[in-house]
């Protein structure tokens, strides 16, 4: 049976966990790299596909949300994607080319020409062949190429449950083995896999299932996937490695207790919100700091980077990402408006946690029914809530 009640509207402390871990190799991988000592290759790959794993699972809530409203499944769940992703990436890429940014700290300025500049615009750069006008911009035309079939894969678990969505994984690193011989063009076909894992995170049962597991075993998966990802670069397995380590986390996820250090939660949450800016923005907060003031004092170079690398992801979140995302969500409600609401008798299972899509309000959590794919067995027998935001 697939569960038709409204998601509760607070976050998941562990989706914030992974999304802020993501977010900090990233960053941290390049502070060191323009500061000088460079950390392993394998750190920032593997922040990425943490991103890939938490992207397609919470966007399965999304298309879940969007079945219960009963809205236009696909009209909606684009135009809210639109609006979601493009808005943000398309201011600081007309900064960058208006400005003369480089693309790295590292890396000294190229005027783009036209294509370029339209192929970053509209993220498709990995498909055209064209260079990114800032190095962290590779990932987003995956993300892209991902979103057209997402809601087929959520059609397709609802469909064949998580042995569908297992085979479905397996048709993936098929494709992933055979691409590089038939297009390099169709380089996305080697990270389908790593988002075909997030969904079968969602179709294991993440949010309902009961989670049996401590906490503290969800970081020492973490790690083990790390160093899948390491072992894998170091015989030349790359592929492998991250197709292998995305199924694990996105099977075992599901199973873990909610993250409930307030401290901890606060600082993951937070950063969560602001992950999206503080990808996009990380590499110029760096080279202003580290580069353009390299004669400063250390104190004078560190306080700026530390303002930049705050203050440019919660401007810019205030300013552009979060009224954007409230107006694709606006127009896709008005383009395909919900029925009036049927009410349903409620069920005493746990609570499902919402994505980090943009603001969330404290509400009352709604129960949740089993969805496709999960047998009555591994249902939750008892209401364990989930931490409310403490946004």
């Amino acid at each position: 049976m697939f569960r038709r009640d409204a998601p509760a509207t607070f976050l998941s402390p562990n989706l914030d966990f992974l999304r802020a871990v993501a977010v900090l190799l990233v960053y941290f991988f390049h502070l060191f790299l323009t500061t000088g000592p460079r950390l392993p290759d394998f750190l920032a790959q593997f922040g990425v596909l943490l991103f890939f794993v938490h992207t397609s699972l919470v966007l399965m809530f999304s298309l879940q949300r969007i079945e219960m409203r009963r809205q236009g499944f696909f009209v909606t769940f684009y135009l809210r994607r639109l609006f979601r992703i493009y808005p943000l990436s398309i201011v600081c890429v007309s900064l960058i080319v208006w400005f003369q940014f480089p693309r790295a700290p590292w890396w000294p300025w190229s005027q783009p020409d036209v294509s370029t500049i339209w192929a970053n615009l509209l993220l498709y750069t990995e498909f055209a062949y064209e260079p990114v006008v800032t190095s962290v911009l590779w990932s987003l035309p995956y993300e892209v190429a991902m979103y057209a079939v997402l809601p087929l894969c959520y059609l397709a678990g609802k469909a064949y449950g998580i042995r569908g969505i297992l085979a479905l994984w397996g048709l993936a690193v098929v494709g992933g083995i055979v691409q590089p011989s038939i297009a390099t063009r169709l380089g996305v076909a080697q990270f389908v896999p790593c988002f075909i894992a997030g969904v079968a995170c969602y179709f294991m049962g993440y949010g309902v299932r009961r989670r049996t597991l401590p906490f503290f075993g969800w970081p020492l998966i973490l790690l083990a996937a790390a160093g899948m990802q390491a072992v894998g670069n170091y015989f030349q397995h790359e592929a492998m490695a991250r197709w292998t380590l995305c199924l694990m986390i996105g099977l075992t996820a599901p199973f873990f207790a909610e993250l409930s250090r307030p401290a901890l939660n606060t600082a993951a949450e937070l950063i969560a919100r602001y992950s999206y800016g503080i990808y996009l923005t990380h590499l110029h907060a760096q080279w202003t700091a580290l580069v353009l003031l390299k004669d400063q004092p250390a104190a004078v170079r560190y306080g700026v980077l530390l303002a930049l690398s705050i203050g440019l992801p919660v401007t810019l979140y205030h300013l552009v990402e979060a009224p954007m995302i409230r107006f694709g969500a606006r127009l896709a409600a008005r383009l395909s408006p919900s029925p009036a609401t049927v009410t349903r008798p409620r069920s005493p299972e746990q609570a499902l946690p919402a994505p980090a899509e943009g603001p969330h309000y404290s509400k009352p959590p709604q129960p949740a029914r089993l969805r496709a794919g999960q047998s009555p067995a591994s249902r939750a027998t008892k209401h364990q809530p989930t931490p409310v935001s403490t946004r």
